[in-house]
């Protein structure tokens, strides 16, 4: 009976370190179990070509903060619906199908072979003004994967959080251009080229809630 006691007393220790120590562990690095999904009806990406002068914007599939810190998230991932870019410049709804139907087309995102980019940020680190975060990770489109960052202004309450930032992203990078392919010669492909910014202005406003 003893033994049996023994054997029982020795099980019930076992499965308190199992639970524990992960727990503990989980707290001695600060990380908490917590998820902030985008609210993709109130968040946009947008986008400006300043030398044709056209902007508009472009919506989200899903996005997500995670992996919190210190109350604060270290990681992020974000799916980018490339089929809702809009232009918002044209006075005329035909005018703004010209510009769309061009942006979807193979001369620049290729949208009906590359339907989604995605964002995998990979660090959140906060810098010396207050709400201020340098966040690094990559950005994926067309198949192309690139490393970037840029800094955001990140407000936090109970149950939202607010991001807003600016940066340019290199066009060229992602092999969006009017060349059939990355290396090939199309000198009227060069020269619609050289009508639209080498680097293209981007904004965005999310809003991330509570999981």
């Amino acid at each position: 009976m003893k033994n049996k006691r023994k054997v029982l007393s020795s099980l019930i220790i076992m499965l308190a370190g199992v639970i524990y120590f992960p727990v503990l562990a989980q707290q001695k690095n600060g990380a908490q179990d917590v998820v902030y999904q985008l609210d993709v009806k109130k968040s946009k990406l947008f986008w400006k070509a300043p030398k044709n002068q056209h902007n508009g914007f472009i919506l989200f599939n899903s996005g997500t903060l995670s992996n919190f810190t210190a109350d604060r998230p270290t990681r992020g991932t974000f799916s980018i619906n490339m089929n809702s870019m809009r232009s918002t410049d044209e006075p005329t709804a035909a005018g703004r199908k010209k510009v769309d139907d061009e942006l979807r087309s193979e001369g620049f995102f290729a949208v009906s072979r590359y339907p989604t980019a995605t964002m995998l940020v990979k660090q959140i680190l906060p810098e010396q003004n207050p709400a201020t975060y340098r966040v690094s990770g990559e950005l994926t489109i067309k198949g192309v994967t690139k490393t970037i960052e840029f800094t955001t202004i990140m407000k936090q309450n109970s149950s939202t959080i607010t991001a807003t930032a600016n940066m340019s992203i290199t066009r060229a990078n992602w092999n969006i251009n009017h060349q059939p392919e990355p290396t090939s010669w199309n000198i009227f492909g060069r020269l619609k080229d050289n009508l639209v910014d080498d680097e293209i202005p981007v904004s965005l406003e999310l809003v991330f809630t509570k999981k």
